[in-house]
Order: structure tokens, then sequence, then C-alpha cells
């Protein structure tokens, strides 16, 4: 391999910086990965993986995806905030709290549905904890992207959002989920964990 890694933004939280040749996304795993090795992570077939700008990589829907389709399913390794903290930096990032203690780590090579960005406008939004839906109607070449607050409640992956948006927040934290804006944008879409501590804070 001879072209340099593409530089990453940290709201990139699925892909590997040592590796530059995704090309073999569009057929589900980049070349790197052993041949008929089973994914982790499984991205919709009418997405694919592909550069996404300053942001680094980002899947693309390449044909319609409707409201409720699911579009991304992540697996891996369950850790406690502990053994995350051990991993290099880039396994930190490609990761997804599922509960208080609780992180589920991609695998140590990217896959396609690694590639999710990060927006504070997303069509996309968490069901179940490890599921991701269509929040609407998403259109041919739209980047598939969620909100890290409906999952994150820590700060293992804080950073300046560059979505862009009017929405924009400006900073992503593990405190996000407290704004009662966001709960409402988000409500039915939010960790099952998170839903939880929602629905323990005091009335307002």
């Amino acid at each position: 391999m001879t072209s340099a890694a593409p530089e990453i933004h940290p709201s990139v939280r699925r892909v590997h910086p040592g590796v530059s040749d995704f090309s073999g996304f569009a057929g589900i795993r980049p070349a790197q990965r052993e041949v008929n090795r089973l994914d982790y992570n499984w991205l919709n077939p009418k997405a694919q993986a592909r550069p996404a700008g300053g942001k680094g990589w980002g899947s693309f829907a390449q044909e319609p995806i409707g409201r409720g389709e699911t579009v991304v399913g992540f697996g891996g390794w369950m850790v406690t905030r502990e053994t995350l903290s051990t991993l290099i930096e880039d396994r930190q990032h490609r990761s997804i709290q599922v509960d208080e203690d609780l992180y589920l780590v991609s695998d140590d090579t990217p896959e396609a549905g690694d590639m999710l960005n990060h927006s504070c406008d997303p069509n996309c939004g968490l069901v179940g904890g490890t599921l991701l839906v269509a929040m609407r109607d998403i259109e041919v070449g739209e980047e598939l992207c969620f909100d890290y607050a409906m999952c994150d409640a820590s700060d293992y992956d804080e950073f300046a959002c560059l979505c862009g948006t009017p929405a924009c927040r400006g900073t992503i934290t593990g405190a996000d989920w407290r704004d009662p804006v966001v709960q409402a944008k988000y409500m039915g879409y939010f960790s099952p964990y998170l839903m939880r501590r929602i629905a323990a804070l005091p009335a307002v």
C-alpha cells in the first residue's frame, strides 16, 4: 500500500487511520480482511462506505432507504470503561456505549458498518442499543448519520462537531443527552440505559 492514510476527525467514530484503501467496502469488507470472514457489523446493502471529505469516511445511500428500515447493526466485543481505556485510540473511537459501564468495541480492522458519522441533525436513530434505523425516508446520495447523544453518556469520545447543520451543538459531549431539546427530538431513539436515566430525571 503506497497511498497515505486520510486525516481522521474525532467525529468519525468508526474508521481505521492505518488503512487508506477502502475500495473493498463496495463488496462489504475492505481488501485487508480475511477471505470469507464474517463481519461484526452490518451495513444495509442499499448503502456504501466511501470518502466523506474532511470527516474522513462515511456511509452513503446508494438506493432510497425507507423510514424505519434497518441501516446498520453494530457488533463486536463488550468491554468495561477500564478495559476500553487500555485500547488504542482508534478502537476507542470505533465503539458505542450500550450500558452504564459497557461498551461495544468493533473489530481491529474496519468494516463497512463501522463508517457512521455523527450529526446534530441525523437521519438515523438508535433502536435497542445496537441497531440504527432510518428516522425518515433517505434519498440517494445522502450520508447516513446518527447523533452520538443517543448512546453516549461518558467523556470517552468528546470532540468539536463538523456536521455543519443549523442544529449543530458545536461541541459533542457525554452530557448532551441531558438537554431537554435533545431528549424531545430523539425520544424513542435513545439506548435503553439512557431511556432509564431520562425517566429517572426529576420532572421540570
